[in-house]
C-alpha cells in the first residue's frame, strides 16, 4: 500500500480506464481504493493537525512508524467499508438470505486483505482480530436495511482517530472533522468505483459465489 504501490494507486485513481468485469480486477479495485482512502485521509488529518510542526514530525522515525500503523489499520477497515458500501448498492441483485451475503462478503474481505503485503507491525499475528471484527459487523449489517456511505465510513474515521499519533486530549474534539472528511472521500471513491467497475457483472459474480455449493 505504501511506497511504489501508493504511487500506482494514485496514478490509477487519476487515469481513466475501461470498466473491468473480471473478479481479480474487482478485488484489486477495492484494494487500491481502500489504500488510496486510508493514506489520503491519514495524511490529510495529520498535516492539518500538526501544522508548522508537520515537516519535522513527518521526518521523525518514530512518528513515521506510528503513521504507517495508522494508515495500515485504516486500510483494513476501509476495505470493510468499501465492501459494505458496494453491498448496499448491489443488494437487490444479491441473495436474500443474510447468512449467504455475510459469508460471501467475509470471503471477499479475506481475499482483498491477502492481496496486500503484511505490514511490519502485523507480521507474526496477521489480521485475525480485524477479520473477526468484520465477521461481527456482517452479522449485524446483513440483517438490517442498507446504510448510506457516510454512515458506513464512520468506522474508518474512528480507526484513523484511534491510531493517529496525536495527543489523546485532541481526539474527541477532532471527531466530527475527521468523520466528515472521510465520508467525503468515500463518496468520491464510490463514484470512482462506479466508473472503474462493471457493477452489474461484479454483482452477478458476487451473487454466484455466495450461492455456489461448498
Amino acid at each position: 500500500m505504501m511506497g511504489v504501490n501508493a504511487l500506482l494507486d494514485l496514478i490509477g485513481a487519476i487515469l481513466p480506464k475501461r470498466r473491468t468485469s473480471d473478479w481479480p480486477s474487482s478485488v484489486e479495485a477495492i484494494r487500491a481504493g481502500a489504500a488510496f482512502l486510508a493514506q489520503g485521509a491519514s495524511y490529510s488529518y495529520l498535516r492539518a493537525r500538526t501544522l508548522l510542526a508537520g515537516p519535522r514530525l513527518f521526518s521523525d522515525p518514530d512518528f513515521g512508524f506510528a503513521l504507517q500503523i495508522c494508515k495500515w489499520e485504516a486500510f483494513a477497515v476501509a476495505v470493510q467499508d468499501l465492501i459494505l458500501i458496494l453491498e448496499s448498492e448491489l443488494r437487490p441483485s444479491l441473495p436474500a438470505d443474510p447468512r449467504l451475503r455475510a459469508a460471501g462478503l467475509a470471503t471477499l474481505y479475506r481475499e482483498v486483505l491477502a492481496s496486500e503485503e503484511m505490514p511490519e507491525h502485523r507480521v507474526g499475528k496477521g489480521w485475525d482480530d480485524v477479520v473477526a471484527g468484520f465477521d461481527a459487523r456482517l452479522a449485524v449489517y446483513m440483517e438490517k436495511p442498507p446504510l448510506k456511505p457516510d454512515a458506513i465510513s464512520i468506522a474508518t474515521a474512528l480507526t484513523i482517530l484511534q491510531h493517529a499519533p496525536i495527543d489523546d486530549a485532541v481526539r474527541e474534539g477532532d471527531k466530527m472533522m475527521v468523520v466528515n472528511n472521510v465520508a467525503f472521500r468515500f463518496i468520491d471513491c464510490q463514484s470512482t468505483l462506479r466508473k472503474k467497475l462493471d457493477l452489474a457483472a461484479f454483482g452477478s459474480e458476487l451473487a454466484r459465489r455466495m450461492t455456489a455449493p461448498g
